[in-house]
Order: structure tokens, then sequence, then C-alpha cells
């Protein structure tokens, strides 16, 4: 075997590939095929490649010679998705032609591929089955448990891993160390780890965390940001509580818990395992801490704006707006991150329980946009000082500068399309429409996304229809002396957009 940089132009792809089962009569056939069968992996390749500037260099693509050219035994789809970045016309599809289109223009693909040349097929098969047919008994491919992914990606600082992950880790170490004397306790907690460790995360929501007063915050004083989860009840008052919790995770599908609305109704029927509100710390601690000394063991956690620590799960306070529609999700949207109302409101009823959530005290408290222009990252750490219930007229304003500068970056045009000029509503539908291509559609569109999309359009698809009341009001901020901005306004926008941010940041 020896090794070759070759060029895309150099190959042609496998028609006896595996993934094309019943062969192909052209390289452009075979393309297309690929698409047909994963489009949207292809796009993303396609995009990793063109921002990276190069293919995994831990995979190595295998060929052999086939007169002038190299025939691709291993590495098809890598292939591909590079002569579809040098010509995209070669897609059938016009919309998959405008997707690679826009990918080229995230960077510079590589103009070569390192690859191992094989004498031929038969001396290729062996490295080839091993790559895809699993462990092997050890020769293959091992790969890592969630917990094991999640675990490398918290010790690497990696913000994009999901939070729900993280959290579901969190809670069951806290709870694990906590209980360490309650066998029963703890053989529950590390069967339901092994076998459904991400479930942990899908109950302990953050609507679940607030009504508990739990947070999941980073341990500042770990080398390796360690995530732990606080609370304001001591170990006793909460064990009956984490037994029916893990044993309900353990012996049900996530059916059980999947949103917002059936949580809360899981809760109502166990207040005798809930402890009382009154009986609350005023400050938080660490469950595996004696509460007793917890005002001098813990450290505030809850009050610094330089402090990113605090984990904002966008993922399931938009699970909640799903859930309980838009009337609730702007309730939901004002206890969670949001002020309380006035009023005198039985204790024991559902939104006295949502407005115990603390409100978000900074805007936009907590996000991190690392792949955002270094304009958008000085103004987040700005933010991180800007009270929103001192300040709610700059909050609002600044709330519009960070959407626009967002969708307004080259590499966010390059996405969308769009140009600077542009007005504002245009660029974010467009780019809402990028993000998620089902966005008009209100059955189908990403939920993450749909408190932001209703914002700006009102959920009217009509060419010439107005702004949505949010856009209204984003304009008005700055071109209308007439509107008046203040806190709940700063937080609604702040929760709105908050995913919008954040998917367009994973896609710079």
């Amino acid at each position: 075997m020896t090794y070759k940089n070759l060029r895309p132009a150099q190959v042609v792809l496998d028609s006896w590939n595996p993934r094309l089962p019943d062969g192909t009569s052209s390289d452009r056939d075979a393309i297309n095929r690929l698409l047909d069968e994963g489009a949207d992996a292809l796009i993303n390749l396609a995009r990793d490649m063109a921002k990276s500037g190069q293919t995994n260099p831990a995979e190595l693509p295998i060929a052999i010679k086939d007169g002038s050219k190299y025939v691709v035994l291993e590495g098809n789809r890598r292939f591909a998705a590079l002569k579809l970045l040098n010509d995209p016309a070669l897609a059938n599809s016009k919309e998959h032609e405008a997707a690679f289109r826009r990918a080229r223009a995230l960077g510079t693909p590589p103009k070569t591929v390192f690859t191992l040349i094989s004498e031929s097929r038969e001396e290729a098969d062996h490295w080839i089955v091993l790559r895809h047919t699993g462990e092997n008994n050890g020769r293959g491919v091992k790969r890592w448990s969630t917990a094991q992914a999640a675990t490398h990606a918290r010790r690497a600082n990696k913000s994009s891993i999901d939070s729900g992950t993280l959290r579901s880790i969190a809670i069951a170490d806290e709870v694990e160390a906590a209980y360490a004397g309650d066998a029963e306790l703890v053989a529950l907690v590390r069967q339901v780890r092994r076998e459904k460790l991400t479930n942990i995360g899908r109950l302990f929501s953050l609507d679940v965390l607030n009504r508990l007063h739990f947070s999941v915050q980073v341990d500042e004083g770990s080398a390796l940001r360690e995530r732990i989860l606080l609370t304001r009840h001591g170990r006793e008052d909460l064990r009956d509580f984490f037994v029916w919790a893990f044993s309900l995770i353990l012996d049900k599908s996530v059916d059980a818990f999947k949103n917002a609305k059936i949580r809360s109704e899981l809760l109502l029927t166990i207040p005798h395992l809930i402890p009382r509100d009154a009986d609350a710390s005023p400050t938080p601690f660490r469950l595996a801490e004696d509460p007793s000394n917890a005002a001098s063991t813990v450290g505030d956690y809850s009050t610094d704006p330089d402090d990113e620590s605090t984990e904002f799960d966008s993922e399931n306070v938009t699970d909640e707006r799903s859930s309980l529609g838009n009337e609730a999700s702007e309730a939901v949207g004002a206890t969670s991150v949001g002020p309380t109302t006035s009023g005198s409101t039985d204790a024991s009823s559902p939104a006295a329980r949502r407005r115990e959530a603390r409100p978000e005290r900074y805007l936009l408290q907590g996000l991190k946009l690392p792949n955002h222009p270094d304009r958008v990252q000085k103004l987040l750490q700005e933010c991180r000082r800007l009270e929103i219930d001192v300040f709610p007229s700059i909050a609002c304003v600044m709330m519009r500068v960070i959407v626009e500068l967002s969708v307004s970056s080259p590499s966010a045009l390059a996405l969308t399309g769009k140009r600077e000029g542009d007005h504002l509503k245009e660029k974010i539908v467009s780019m809402l429409k990028f993000l998620d291509p089902d966005i008009e559609h209100s059955r189908r569109r990403d939920k993450e996304l749909e408190q932001a999309y209703i914002e700006v359009t009102g959920d009217s698809t009509a060419p010439n229809a107005p702004a949505g009341p949010g856009m209204q009001y984003l304009n008005g901020f700055v071109h209308n002396p007439g509107v008046n901005p203040d806190p709940h306004l700063a937080r609604r926008f702040s929760m709105a957009f908050r995913p919008f941010l954040i998917q367009i940041d994973n896609k710079l």
C-alpha cells in the first residue's frame, strides 16, 4: 500500500459502493444517489470541510488505481461532497445546488485529500469491513457511550455539547454522592444511568428544576468546569422524590414526561413528595453538602454578572411553549426568565408555582456565541453587566442590535443569500428558512425557532403581510419614540431569540 494526495477530479466514485446497492451509471448518478440517501448529512459534511479546509485526518480514504483515474473504495461521501463543492451544478436538485454554493462560501475546501492507495479491492476489503461493521471483538471501531462522549466534550470545554446530557450526568453524580449510604437509591440511579442516561435530563427539564428549586450550574472551582446540582432543600426532604423520579425514568418511555404540560400534571399527582416552598433555604447548596452548613460552604452562584455558568436550556423552554400554546408560552417565558405579575393568586395554583422561578437578571444571561464576529462577542460581554430591571430601554435596543448583527455578518449573509442593505425582517426570515426549511409549516417546524418566527412574521406567510408583533417592537425600540421598552419585553425577546442565535452560531 502507498499514499497519495488526490484531487477530486482524479477520482471516480465506486459503483459497487454498498450505499448504492443497484449500482450507478456515472459519477453524477452516484453523487445524486448519495444525495437521495442523505442530503442533509452530505451538505453538513461539505460545510465542515469548507470551514476546516480539510477532511478528517483520523480516517483516510482508500482508493485503487483504474487506468488514469482512481476508484474510491472508502470515502465516497467525502469525495462526493468535495466534487459538489467544486461544481454544485452536479446536483440535480436546484435546492441542493444552492445549498452547496452556500457551503462553498463558508471557507476554502481542501484541494487534495491524503488517500491510501490499495493494490486491489481484496486488500482494502479487510480495513473497510472493520471500519463499517462495529467493534468486531475489539478489532474495529469501539464507539463512545453517551456519557463518555459528554465527558470528552466537557473536558475539552466544548460549548456545543447537548446541555441535556450534561444535566443528566450532573444530576446522577450528585444524587449518587448525596445518598452514597442508601444502597437502594444508588442502585436505582446507576441502573438508570446505564440504560436511560439522557432521559434523566428530559424529566429534569427547566420547568421541573424550577419547581423543585434546583439548578444545574458550572462549578468554577473545578479545573474541568464540571456541572453540579444545586438545591434549596436537604437530602432527607428530597429522598422519596428522587426514588419516584428515577423509578419513573426506568419504568416508562420518554413519552410519559415528554413535554412541560405532562410533567406539570405528573408533579400534581405527588404533592406529598415535593418539599414545601416555605422550607426552602434562602441560598442554594450542593445536595451532597450538609444543608446546615450550606451558607458557609457554598459560594453565591446566582448574582455575579460575569458568571457564564448559568445553564439556560432553550430546548426545554421551547418545549414548554409548544406544549402549552401561545398564550401559555408567553406566561412561561415571563416566569422562566421574566418578571412576576402583581395581584393575589392561590399559592398552590400552577401560575403561582411558575412564578417561583427567578427572572433573568441580565440580557441573554449566560449565552455564548463563539462563532459570531468579535463585535457580537464584545456586546454579549457588556450585556452581562446590563441589568434588565435597571436599564430596560438599553436592554431592548441591545436585543435588536445583537439580532441584526447576527443575521448581517458576511458569513450569515452567505448562508441566506441576502444583502447587508436588505430589511431586517427579510434577513431574519431568510435565516429562519435556512435553519428550518419547514418553518412556515406550524406542525413540522422546529419548535425551538417557532417563537422567533411568530414574533417576526405574526405566523403569516403572505408576501405583503405586516411584520409580526415582535418585529414591530424591535423596530420601534430604535425608530419610534412612542414605543415604551420595559423589562418584560426585554426578557420576552431574550427568550424568543436565544435559540435562534444559538442555531445561527452552530452554522457559522
